[in-house]
């Protein structure tokens, strides 16, 4: 999508900002339509994710962190996939009182922009982040962020949409991972993403797991 292009939906508006502050605004903004905006768009990859992870998740009932939870879409695809024990977290105060009304959450905290990662991040063996790692979301940084903060053994369950696969600055985050031996990748699946939406229609899922 062409950044100079004039914003026409929600969606555009989303991949058209920048920095974590106007990203919040921008999602405070989309709280109240955000499901039905993206559902209505075939979003398929919350559900992509929870079965990934769970196919390598014996213990359904460790707490894990849905992080960049949003509305809590991801959440109610994780406990449909069986775990019990999700928190999330997410910089969008609508959104996290959104996902508060699905009842998944154990617990849900409001993330600061610009605020480092919570050392808490590191108590938890597995950690999604739907959409997260992403053009309309956070920066490639975030990808290392995460990696630094998280014990040997834990595994990050993320995807990337295509629009952020396109973009080299993504694109070569996690073979460089691997070829740094900081990442077992133990799925990496392309598949539908927002179905429905063009240009933007699919996105890698990947489980890693945190090597020592």
């Amino acid at each position: 999508m062409e950044r100079n292009k004039p914003p026409t939906s929600n969606l555009d508006k989303i991949y058209q900002a920048s920095g974590d502050a106007e990203m919040r605004e921008a999602y405070d903004q989309w709280a109240d339509e955000y499901d039905r905006d993206v559902e209505g768009n075939g979003y398929l990859t919350p559900t992509r994710i929870a079965e990934a992870l769970a196919s390598h998740v014996d213990d359904r009932e460790m707490p894990l962190m849905d992080y960049g939870c949003g509305t809590g879409l991801s959440g109610v695809a994780l406990k449909d996939a069986g775990f019990t024990t999700i928190d999330g977290a997410d910089l969008s105060k609508k959104m996290l009182e959104a996902a508060r009304e699905t009842g998944v959450y154990r617990d849900l905290t409001l993330v600061e922009p610009g605020a480092p990662l919570s050392p808490s991040l590191r108590d938890y063996r597995a950690i999604t982040a739907t959409g997260v790692i992403s053009r309309g979301a956070a920066p490639p940084s975030m990808y290392d962020k995460m990696l630094d903060i998280m014990q040997p053994g834990a595994m990050l369950a993320f995807s990337m949409n295509d629009l952020s696969l396109e973009d080299p600055d993504y694109a070569q985050l996690v073979p460089t991972s691997v070829e740094n031996k900081r990442v077992k990748v133990r799925t990496q699946e392309h598949g539908p993403h927002l179905a429905k939406y063009g240009e933007n229609s699919g996105s890698t899922v990947y489980v890693v797991e945190r090597l020592g």
